[in-house]
């Protein structure tokens, strides 16, 4: 059963990513202008974790899209989003993993739900993907990128696998919180408000991140790392 689904992830799950990736890439190059940093990082990676910032719903799709030509990302969702009637059609097959459980299960199931997340998580970086991780778990609803100190995702991950190569990734100029700056694309229409200017920078965690500490410390030292300024030109503080 397994090399059957390795089969047709490589077969028809690569045409239907391929479609998605011209549609989303199209979609976020009209109305957004975006600009990468250090994405060839990605290149040269045997697998890993990539950390990233949450500010909109947006982030999911637009980083796998627009890193899809460098190397496959696999975002983990919320499994009330995977399992969505409307996404669970592109999400599945785009090879994203389903995270958390409602709240409404009994304890021991979503406990095994974890369980089974977290093997999933693993057994996908082991077999030398990249793993895209919002360890905030919902879009920020402040100017700063906060981090609950019981989410444990990252320290999950990061703690049954060691040695596993992690990447910080910020976004900016996509959340309501930053400010918005437009180029003039569509002035060719008389429109004077064009695509938002939006960077994702990328930065390798040199020596990787410390999970010797508790998990309400270890957040927090994520959480300084991703409020603070990205290392690109011109970048704001």
């Amino acid at each position: 059963m397994t090399a059957i689904l390795r089969f047709l992830d490589a077969t028809l799950g690569r045409v239907i990513r391929h479609f998605f990736f011209i549609c989303l890439r199209t979609y976020f190059g009209l109305f957004y202008n975006i600009s990468i940093s250090n994405k060839h990082l990605l290149q040269t990676m045997p697998h890993g974790l990539i950390l990233a910032t949450h500010v909109t719903r947006l982030d999911g799709p637009m980083v796998a899209s627009l890193l899809y030509p460098t190397r496959r990302v696999l975002p983990a969702v919320h499994y009330n989003e995977y399992y969505h009637p409307a996404q669970y059609p592109v999400l599945m097959p785009s090879g994203c993993i389903p995270l958390s459980s409602p709240k409404s299960w009994p304890a021991e199931k979503r406990s095994e739900r974890k369980a089974w997340a977290l093997d999933k998580v693993t057994r996908t970086i082991h077999s030398g993907k990249l793993v895209l991780l919002f360890p905030g778990g919902q879009a920020k609803r402040q100017a700063r990128e906060i981090i609950q100190p019981h989410f444990s995702g990252a320290y999950d991950t990061l703690k049954a696998i060691p040695d596993c190569p992690v990447m910080i990734l910020r976004i900016q100029g996509l959340s309501k919180y930053d400010h918005s700056i437009r180029d003039l694309f569509w002035s060719f229409l008389g429109i004077r408000k064009g695509r938002r200017h939006v960077g994702i920078s990328i930065e390798a965690v040199e020596g990787g991140l410390n999970t010797d500490v508790s998990l309400e410390e270890f957040n927090r030292d994520l959480e300084e790392r991703f409020n603070a300024p990205p290392h690109w030109p011109g970048a704001e503080v």
